[in-house]
């Protein structure tokens, strides 16, 4: 489970978090104003919305070992950059500061949220290919993906009712991506990969594009993350990026930053649109020309912001990691004595 990542993973973590900017980019515009626009809505949604998807499959295939010092570091840059987009963007309400010292149990991020949770649970995750053989652990694939995939596509009503924007999600995928690792780990046909996501984002792109015409409004219905095409689709990415091989110094170290670009967005977003209007442009033939530049200077920016939180108060995050470490242990080893007086007084 330990791989080391070689450049063309962290390519691939990189051009995932572009193309959620983009589809937030594209989620800030009234595209209805231009067919054209609107197709091409359509289409950043059918092809980017595949970026957790591989986020996901990324972590199960290498494999996540639990490490809860490095979940304090990463609470820590998501509590600062939260704290700092809240103050920085004025909301100084006592709701809000209270939310942004506590993003994770709060759900101010819903994937970061949700990824922390799957993180405590991997000890456990990663025993069930362990123990189950290939055709026993493809049977408890086959049902997830049927009940929480399967149905909500072509049924168009879901069992969790989030999109697949959940802790459901992506254990399944996480475990698909365990699945990949163990059990297809070699090289494969790219041409056959192609083929396989072109026919992917051809079929999301079509039935969206088709039930947005007929009914006058952007539908995505099959670009959303719980959609069995969006699944395959981020398959067949996966794979293909496996078939690449190089070392990127700039590439891996970029790629570092991604959590933070996410966590940032939203507050570089505020500043920029400051100065940015997109209102004119919405009926532009170069409209996506620009989304791709702002989307761009997001990532620009939020990098440097992260690299420069590194290399200043980022400098105390080992001391301030330690701290919160035995303080929680010490909390942990507290409750844990209290629960078992508990339960030894009422149940003997």
């Amino acid at each position: 489970m330990s791989k080391d990542r070689s450049s063309n993973f962290e390519l691939l973590r990189l051009l995932c978090i572009f193309g959620i900017l983009m589809m937030h980019t594209f989620g800030g515009i009234d595209t209805s104003v231009s067919f054209f626009n609107t197709e091409i809505h359509v289409l950043v949604n059918s092809i980017f919305n595949m970026g957790v998807t591989c986020f996901i499959l990324l972590s199960g295939y290498f494999g996540i070992r639990f490490d809860f010092k490095k979940l304090i570091r990463l609470d820590l840059m998501i509590i600062f950059f939260t704290i700092f987009g809240t103050i920085a963007v004025g909301n100084l309400g006592i709701k809000a500061l209270i939310k942004s010292c506590i993003p994770v149990i709060s759900r101010y991020y819903w994937f970061i949220s949700c990824y922390f949770f799957l993180c405590f649970l991997t000890p456990f995750l990663n025993q069930i290919p362990e123990k189950l053989s290939k055709e026993n652990f493809e049977k408890l694939l086959a049902v997830l993906l049927f009940l929480f995939s399967v149905i909500p596509t072509f049924g168009f009503f879901e069992i969790m009712q989030d999109g697949g924007k959940g802790l459901v999600h992506m254990v399944m995928i996480y475990l698909l991506g365990r699945y990949l690792a163990l059990y297809h780990n070699r090289s494969h046909n790219t041409g056959r990969l192609f083929l396989g996501l072109f026919l992917s984002i051809g079929f999301i792109f079509l039935s969206d594009s088709s039930l947005t015409f007929v009914r006058g409004k952007l539908y995505t219905t099959f670009c959303r993350d719980c959609s069995i095409f969006i699944i395959f689709g981020s398959v067949m990415v996966l794979l293909l990026f496996r078939e690449l091989n190089f070392h990127s110094r700039f590439i891996n170290r970029a790629a570092g930053n991604v959590l933070a670009v996410y966590v940032l967005d939203g507050t570089v977003q505020t500043f920029l649109l400051k100065w940015i209007d997109f209102k004119p442009y919405a009926g532009s033939w170069f409209l996506v020309f620009l989304a791709i530049g702002y989307a761009l200077a997001i990532m620009i920016i939020a990098c440097l912001l992260n690299e420069v939180r590194k290399a200043t108060i980022g400098r105390l995050e080992p001391w301030l990691v330690n701290v919160v470490n035995a303080v929680v242990m010490w909390g942990v080893n507290a409750v844990r004595g209290v629960v078992r007086r508990l339960l030894t007084y009422f149940i003997g």
